[in-house]
């Protein structure tokens, strides 16, 4: 698998490209994986057989769902015997019916001109034998009783027309966040809009942030190769390669395989076409909407009955403080862009209630109350105690307009929230490394508001 020409681990596809350099390793891999499959049905044959045989239990009886549709019960080796009360249902056949002599009498001659000449028959005493029954309800549903009170039901794996899916790859174990992972699947779901498919999303042995906010609806897969890898040309600007992959020389090769999308695609034209349907995956848990009106039901302002307009405003400090982001491009807005954001409100409402989140709540509280100080009547400062990013992210986006410091989960509090929003202007650090990959008419939608 490549991306770009380079060779990788494909997580996503759970085989690893077959290079000259590690065919040696991957051959011993499959070696080992074979042995331990063969270790398995060597014991899964065992176990049925002592089952079959009756070692584990004196009186255990099974049934054997033979092709022609017979029923019958095997006792033990030696003998072949017929149940009078199983009821089987076959597909194209109608059940064997139960409890009448005729009914049972009828199964039982027509069982027997199926039976190889050296078994005999007998009917078993209804009172002391007590056997497991299989059931077929549909070619994909097979339920086995094995007493009255216990049954397992078998769901067969079916492989998935993996061509009519879109997911993103490699999975968030770099780290990534909720506003990263929100553009992974905007991407998604604008190719599958785009291509005619399906979003889908690989189980992972992790829980992903956003499962931990959302209810996405979309359907789960452990598996969806072979795929096709498409890999951004750069992560802060629309690529416009996606557009290939309906009419270009991508929609050969990606038929009859799925897409995986590698790397961040973060531009607000991936939202673009697909806004009404985005927002229906972006969906808050039940949790996590209850705590959103328990917030606003406990900070209302003192004395405001109504009126009055909810701002966020979204703090960004900690990591984009450390030297080595300040080096990549990273910049962090002071208390004077926040002052001038919040009068560009205050000009326009009567009474405005700003609802602070951040990582660094106490920084906030020393830098952000001059406004409420000087217009207690008209301004309110409400600060978010940090609970988890998931509940704190709602509380943004559940205001009517934001102020976002810099970074992805503002922005993705500021697109759901649907309001004004006023961002950094100052961010990225001019001629900066993250400057070069970063088109600001890419990243911010025209409406939204630029400051310093």
């Amino acid at each position: 698998m490549s991306v770009n020409g380079s060779v990788f681990w494909c997580r996503f596809c759970r085989k690893q490209p077959k290079t000259d350099d590690s065919f040696i390793k991957y051959t011993r891999q499959l070696v080992i994986q074979l042995f331990y499959v063969l270790v398995l049905v060597y014991s899964a044959a065992m176990f049925y057989m002592f089952t079959a045989t009756g070692m584990f239990k004196s009186n255990n009886t099974s049934v054997v769902a033979r092709p022609e549709s017979t029923l019958v019960v095997v006792d033990s080796i030696e003998n072949v015997i017929f149940e009078r009360h199983v009821q089987v249902a076959t597909l194209g056949a109608s059940p064997i019916p139960t409890n009448t002599p005729s009914s049972s009498s009828t199964s039982s001659s027509s069982a027997s001109s199926r039976l190889s000449p050296k078994h005999t028959t007998t009917n078993p005493p209804s009172s002391t034998t007590t056997s497991p029954s299989i059931t077929t309800t549909s070619p994909s549903t097979t339920t086995i009783s094995t007493s009255a009170t216990s049954s397992l039901r078998f769901t067969p794996t079916v492989k998935p027309d993996v061509g009519k899916y879109v997911s993103f790859g490699g999975g968030f174990a770099d780290g990534r966040g909720l506003g990263n992972q929100m553009f992974n699947l905007a991407a998604v779901i604008y190719v599958a809009e785009l291509t005619g498919r399906q979003p889908g999303i690989l189980t992972f042995s992790y829980k992903i942030a956003l499962d931990e906010v959302f209810d996405l609806g979309i359907q789960r897969f452990k598996d969806l190769c072979p795929c096709y890898v498409f890999g951004e040309s750069g992560s802060l600007w629309y690529d416009d390669r996606l557009e290939d992959l309906v009419n270009g020389s991508r929609a050969v090769a990606v038929r009859g395989q799925s897409i995986f999308l590698f790397g961040y695609f973060q531009s607000w034209k991936y939202t673009l076409t697909v806004e009404r349907r985005l927002r229906r995956h972006f969906t808050f848990l039940p949790e996590v909407r209850l705590h959103v009106d328990k917030f606003w039901a406990s900070s209302r302002p003192a004395g405001w009955a109504g009126g009055y307009m909810r701002v966020a405003i979204h703090v960004r400090r900690g990591d984009v403080l450390y030297y080595d982001k300040e080096e990549f491009g990273y910049t962090t807005p002071d208390e004077n862009y926040f002052t001038r954001a919040m009068r560009y409100f205050v000009d326009r409402f009567q009474r405005v209630q700003f609802v602070v989140a951040s990582n660094d709540i106490d920084w906030c509280r020393r830098s952000l109350t001059k406004l409420a100080t000087s217009m207690p009547q008209r301004v309110n400062m409400t600060f978010v105690t940090p609970l988890s990013r998931g509940m704190d992210f709602a509380i943004i986006a559940s205001c009517e307009h934001v102020i976002m410091s810099t970074g992805t989960y503002g922005w993705w509090a500021a697109w759901l929230a649907r309001g004004i929003t006023i961002y950094y202007k100052n961010w990225p650090r001019k001629e900066s490394t993250l400057e070069r990959i970063f088109v600001r008419e890419d990243f911010f939608p025209p409406s939204w508001i630029g400051m310093t």
